[in-house]
């Protein structure tokens, strides 16, 4: 973990002005937001668009084998992910973040797009999933290197004791992407109607076009971190820093694990599996994508609320106050998702996403001040993937054979439980990282 917080001034000798690092912190902030949109836009819309998808690139013999059939081509992007976070990683910790941020969200949005072009099996056979699961693998390879770097790059650059706030950015890309996509989604559905199996599955993923070259804008035109410069400037790159980083900060990585695996199954069960819980309830596919959009962006007023109060009272705090908010509000919100109201489905998403939102304001920034800068990006990138594969992978394939098995629709919320409670043993493990310094670790 990175060094306690000094005693001298915040600027720690170093050659960039609080203002300057502020000015540095905002430019980054926009484009790692920018760039974590446009992997979760993704992501949401793959699983906002499961149900269509099953029947399009799987055989209709039997719905529910489609529907895990689908949910598993999921999964295999988040097995790419380690591999990505291993390669992209140590790139990051040794030519700088900026670069390889620019590789990751290339090939993210392309494969995006071209997902949007692929036959299905009715036109070409068992080859429309295969190619559908190579576009996913390369989506989660190129996912893999993103969030660790974002979460770098933000962290960094911020200023020292407003890294909280400037670092819930990446958490607000997140909830953007993911709105994003369920307001896409709803407004297709809503005027394809019975052509979105035809032509309207389609459009969700094209759109990704245009969000890569915005994002591209931004990141385009900031520089790398000042804390890297000054690591760069003063010190060698780590010639292997994914060794370094199991070698001498194994304890950080299985915290990291913990942390994300609740952070990844409670937030994405009270959030993206909602579309699937939805089908199951019996509402229809236009009205949940709607109520998806709304209970995705609510969050974001309070990310950098949390984010900010976490620069005040610590991240330990505000962090195990959201996952016990999951804990305690997980059975009686699915509760009410069963009563056939899309009005009470609504208000139960809602409150589920208020510890969801609080969590993902605060977490990104716990990522980066868990490992040092010279192995920052590898380490945060390799146990932020490892955790997709545990966690953010099978979450949703668990939940639906969960129900499947028991017929009980209330076992999502007990699966939500036990990832919060997970995360909740983890914090106990873990030190206060709100008063680490970056600089004071590059001293000679």
């Amino acid at each position: 973990m990175a060094t306690t917080e000094p005693t001298h001034p915040a600027t720690g000798g170093s050659r960039f002005s609080e203002a300057e690092r502020a000015a540095t912190g905002r430019r980054a902030s926009i484009a790692a937001a920018a760039g974590t949109a446009i992997e979760y836009y993704d992501f949401a819309v793959y699983g906002y668009m499961t149900t269509v998808l099953a029947a399009l690139f799987f055989t209709n013999d039997d719905p529910v084998t489609g529907l895990l059939a689908t949910l598993a081509v999921l999964g295999s992007g988040f097995l790419a992910r380690p591999l990505g976070g291993l390669f992209f990683g140590r790139l990051g910790d040794r030519v700088g973040r900026r670069k390889v941020l620019l590789i990751t969200v290339v090939l993210m949005g392309v494969a995006t797009v071209l997902t949007g072009l692929l036959p299905t099996y009715a036109t070409i056979g068992l080859a429309a999933p295969a190619l559908l699961t190579l576009l996913r693998v390369v989506q989660g390879f190129s996912a893999g290197g993103e969030i660790g770097g974002a979460a770098a790059l933000v962290a960094e650059s911020a200023p020292h004791k407003r890294r909280g706030l400037f670092g819930s950015a990446t958490s607000i890309g997140i909830a953007a992407g993911m709105g994003s996509a369920a307001v896409v989604v709803g407004f297709v559905a809503l005027v394809a109607g019975d052509q979105m199996a035809t032509w309207g599955w389609r459009v969700p993923f094209l759109v990704s076009f245009p969000l890569l070259v915005l994002c591209l804008f931004y990141r385009v035109r900031i520089e790398d971190s000042p804390v890297f410069q000054e690591m760069a400037a003063k010190h060698e790159p780590p010639k292997a820093p994914v060794s370094e980083v199991f070698r001498r900060h194994p304890k950080a990585v299985l915290q990291l694990i913990g942390l994300a695996f609740g952070q990844m199954v409670a937030g994405g069960i009270g959030s993206v599996y909602l579309v699937v819980h939805f089908s199951q309830l019996g509402y229809a596919l236009t009205g949940s994508t709607w109520l998806i959009a709304v209970i995705a962006v609510m969050p974001i007023a309070l990310m950098p609320w949390a984010g900010g109060l976490s620069d005040r009272l610590g991240r330990k705090r505000v962090v195990a106050a959201g996952f016990i908010g999951f804990a305690v509000l997980a059975v009686p919100c699915f509760w009410l998702m069963e009563q056939g109201s899309l009005w009470l489905a609504l208000v139960a998403g809602l409150v589920l996403n208020i510890p969801y939102g609080i969590i993902q304001g605060v977490m990104y920034t716990i990522f980066a001040e868990l490992f040092p800068t010279r192995v920052r990006y590898s380490g945060v990138s390799i146990g932020f993937n490892l955790a997709g594969v545990v966690g953010a992978a099978p979450y949703q394939l668990v939940a639906t054979w969960l129900i499947a098995v028991t017929g009980i629709m209330l076992m999502p919320a007990f699966y939500m439980i036990f990832a919060a409670l997970v995360a909740l043993l983890t914090l106990w493990t873990m030190a206060e990282t709100r008063g680490a310094d970056f600089r004071e670790e590059l001293q000679p």
